[in-house]
């Protein structure tokens, strides 16, 4: 019973090792995986949002001409390896084959001195480090300069034929290892019997340093073509590019409604016909902005707009409208008739233009749009074709606003003793029918109906200074307590059993009336400054 309660234990603690390694390898993958993220996304960071074109191009052209001068430097270096190889190997074979056939004869007649003659002249060469011959068990006959040690030496029998061995070894003098040989070993043949052998024995070192040599040049003319390459792809880079930043820079000018910008470059390619398209299409542009600008001045600039987005389907431009809920001020100029009388056409348009330039200025800052011009008359629009929930209070303010810009302008006017005029003005709000108005030859947007009407007959039945709006309209909810008024008392409308009860405007209360002040100093100023 102890032994396998024992078994049990050591079995529990092998299952919570288990578990706990398992736990732990968990940790570290999550930990590495976490690691793997963090590192990503501190590269992604590293990189920038906007990489030019012209520095991928020059990126890619440089590579692909790395890529190919290095592969080519390579082979170049391999080729001319293999080759300083094969030159070398064959000059020694034939030098040491010459060597056998010059010793025979004194090999054979055991002649040391001539021997010694043959190894010294050789070894005196500068290409060459030492000289030998063997007798046919490899004992040393004579030797001059540099030979390779015993146990180096090929095995007695071990050649087949008459061709040379080559041998690479290391020379060890004063503790230092001198420069590796190569040596070459041929035996000496008489009537198909081996009778001794010859060793030539090269510095290997030249061959080294030929090959260092040569892979040194191959890389510096490598290096140099890789630099004439890159500064190449970068300049190539740079050329092809440029009609792509111009057409890129045109296109930035044109979102930012820079329609007078030209592309000046000419070319006979795709992009040639590019851009010239691009600066058709900038000249389209420009025109239909100008002609937008014209139109904006003969008709309000939100109908302006409204048009020139219909231009795609002027077909579609038809006659009628729909009925809204709008505001509508007439402001007319009290007894103009009789005071253009004494006054020169120039001088009445002057006067005109003065006021009505102002008042538009008063009329966009309350955002109406001036529907149209009736000689002495203004009728301003508000809430159509751009919807305003707060039309009524915004057509009410412009109203009292118009009145106080005429009273400060009549007090400059008149201590300059200049002519003044004084404004009548009606408001009223309610359903009226918007839309285009004519013929299909000749149209206009603007609004009518009796709510349309009874404001024209409300600008007539005020004094000057006064806007009069309805009892109606001042029951809007949007009017509750943001206008002081009192009664001006009814009038008889044709069409309407009851008369209609009128009210004035005294004050505007909202906060907006400040602004309002405001807008109209800057008026002032403004146009004291241009007439400067």
């Amino acid at each position: 019973m102890n032994r396998q309660h024992n078994n049990n234990q050591l079995l529990e603690q092998a299952a919570s090792g288990l578990l706990s390694a398992v736990a732990r390898g968990r940790a570290l993958r999550h930990a590495l995986s976490a690691r793997r993220l963090l590192l990503r996304a501190w590269w992604r960071r590293q990189l920038p949002d906007y990489i030019p074109i012209a520095v991928k191009l020059a990126l890619f052209f440089a590579l692909l001409i790395t890529l190919g001068m290095v592969s080519l430097g390579i082979v170049i270096g391999a080729k001319q390896s293999v080759q300083l190889s094969e030159q070398i190997d064959k000059f020694g074979t034939t030098l040491v084959q010459r060597m056998a056939e010059t010793a025979r004869e004194p090999l054979l007649a055991n002649d040391t001195l001539n021997m010694e003659l043959i190894v010294n002249t050789l070894s005196d060469d500068a290409n060459i480090d030492g000289a030998a011959i063997f007798a046919d068990d490899y004992k040393l006959v004579v030797q001059a300069g540099m030979i390779p040690p015993a146990t180096r030496l090929p095995g007695v029998g071990s050649y087949r034929d008459s061709a040379p061995a080559l041998i690479y070894w290391q020379h060890q003098k004063g503790g230092l290892q001198e420069p590796a040989y190569v040596s070459f070993i041929t035996p000496i043949i008489f009537r198909d019997i081996t009778v001794g052998y010859v060793l030539l024995s090269f510095d290997h070192s030249v061959m080294t340093k030929a090959r260092r040599d040569t892979l040194a040049t191959v890389i510096g003319v490598t290096l140099l073509m890789l630099l004439a390459a890159i500064i190449a792809s970068f300049y190539l880079g740079r050329r092809l590019t440029r009609p792509i930043e111009q057409l890129l820079a045109a296109s930035s000018a044109f979102s930012q409604g820079k329609f007078e910008y030209r592309i000046q470059d000419k070319r006979n390619d795709e992009l040639g016909v590019l851009m010239q398209s691009l600066n058709t299409m900038g000249e389209g542009l420009l025109r239909k902005e100008q002609v937008e600008q014209v139109f904006s001045r003969y008709v309000s600039p939100q109908v302006a707009r409204q048009a020139i987005r219909d231009l795609d389907s002027v077909e579609s431009l038809q006659l009628g409208g729909r009925h809204v809920e709008a505001s509508v001020l007439f402001a007319d100029i009290v007894d103009f008739t009789g005071m253009s009388e004494g006054m020169k056409p120039q001088e009445v348009s002057a006067l005109l233009n003065l006021y009505f330039g102002h008042i538009a200025e008063v009329v966009r800052f309350c955002h109406g749009h001036i529907d149209k011009y009736m000689g002495d008359c203004a009728m301003v629009v508000f809430g159509v074709p751009e919807e305003h929930e707060e039309h009524p209070f915004k057509a009410i303010a412009c109203g009292w606003m118009i009145l106080q810009l005429v009273e400060v302008m009549n007090r400059q006017r008149l201590r300059n003793t200049e002519p003044t005029v004084e404004f009548r003005i009606g408001v009223n709000c309610g359903t009226m029918l918007a839309g285009n108005m004519g013929s299909t030859e000749r149209m206009e947007y603007t609004v009518v109906g009796d709510a349309v009407n009874l404001a024209s007959r409300l600008s007539h039945a005020g004094a000057p200074g006064e806007v009069v709006l309805t009892e109606e309209m001042l029951g809007h909810p949007l009017l509750h307590k943001r206008i002081a008024t009192h009664e001006h008392g009814t009038i008889k409308l044709r069409g309407k059993k009851e008369p209609v009860s009128l009210f004035i405007i005294d004050e505007i209360r909202d906060p907006f009336r400040e602004e309002m002040m405001q807008e109209i100093r800057r008026i002032l100023v403004r146009s004291t400054t241009v007439a400067a």
